[in-house]
């Protein structure tokens, strides 16, 4: 069967660094006609998964299928794909370029791909399968995470898979019940100024009303106010040791989370610092699995 795409309503568009970093929300409508005959539209999307849309290219002149991964969850926003896109400046970029422009406006019309379920009865937002399971970071079933420790490291944009995985987490109250504490889950957020982090008060609130649960330690690389109470830098820095050998220094890591060895480490960032996180763990301690998603 051909591939289905439906139109798409933008719905929200937030500046978050002008130019720079934009929040992206699209509307799925309720139901699409597919020959003929009319089926409803779910979404069933896991938390850490992507969807594929068709946005136009700035410096091709026309539209693109592009993956997005989400950064919301299907639990709390359901049919509202949202995700966070950065202007890459790579010379060959096209569309981040276009989402960065006052050519989106809210009310436009983007596609985006469905499939039909197992049974043929509904249509389901698509949802993009990565075969190597440790370069997914797909939130596992439900019943294996409930009494699992979680470091999350995101850097710029890369916290967007990381942000579904916490509000689908804070969701189901973290697997907490009377008798079991839940999962715990740090994120570290890692940007170059105070205008790049997103959605940082609603992490802040998250923080207090979840304090056996979850953390949160957003990272200023560049630029950051005399107060900061946070790390100023790089989380983890390469260095030379004293032989001259390239070394890790995952210091300011460690600082931040004391137990590694307890921890399920869910990355998404640059190849360089997915490089650098893995040697460096590697040279020091080990975590308890370690996957990441590289762009």
């Amino acid at each position: 069967m051909a591939v289905i795409f439906v139109p798409a309503e933008v719905s929200r568009l937030d500046n978050i660094d002008p130019k720079e970093i934009r929040v992206v929300e699209i509307q799925m409508p309720y139901a699409c006609e597919v020959d003929g005959r009319t089926y409803p539209i779910a979404d069933e999307m896991r938390p850490g998964t992507a969807f594929l849309a068709e946005p136009f290219g700035a410096r091709t002149q026309k539209l693109q299928k592009r993956l997005y991964t989400r950064s919301n969850c299907a639990l709390t926003e359901n049919r509202i794909l949202q995700t966070i896109i950065n202007d890459t400046h790579d010379p060959k970029a096209d569309t981040s370029v276009w989402w960065q422009t006052d050519e989106v406006s809210v009310g436009d019309t983007i596609n985006v791909r469905v499939e039909f379920n197992g049974d043929g009865t509904t249509l389901i937002v698509y949802e993009h399968r990565i075969k190597d399971d440790n370069k997914s970071l797909k939130l596992e079933p439900d019943d294996w995470w409930l009494d699992k420790k979680f470091l999350g490291i995101g850097f710029s944009t890369g916290v967007t898979p990381l942000f579904a995985h916490v509000r689908y987490l804070a969701a189901l109250n973290f697997g907490r019940t009377r008798k079991h504490p839940g999962a715990h889950y740090v994120l570290i957020v890692s940007v170059k100024n105070p205008r790049q982090l997103m959605s940082h008060e609603e992490w802040l609130e998250l923080e207090k009303k979840y304090p056996e649960n979850f953390r949160y330690h957003p990272v200023l690389t560049r630029e950051w106010p005399e107060d900061w109470p946070y790390t100023r830098g790089r989380i983890v820095k390469a260095e030379k040791g004293a032989d001259g050998q390239a070394k890790i220094n995952m210091n300011p890591l460690f600082g931040v989370v004391t137990d590694i060895e307890e921890r399920h480490i869910r990355m998404c960032g640059n190849e360089t610092a997915e490089l650098q996180l893995r040697t460096g763990f590697e040279q020091t301690r080990i975590p308890a699995s370690f996957k990441a998603e590289v762009w």
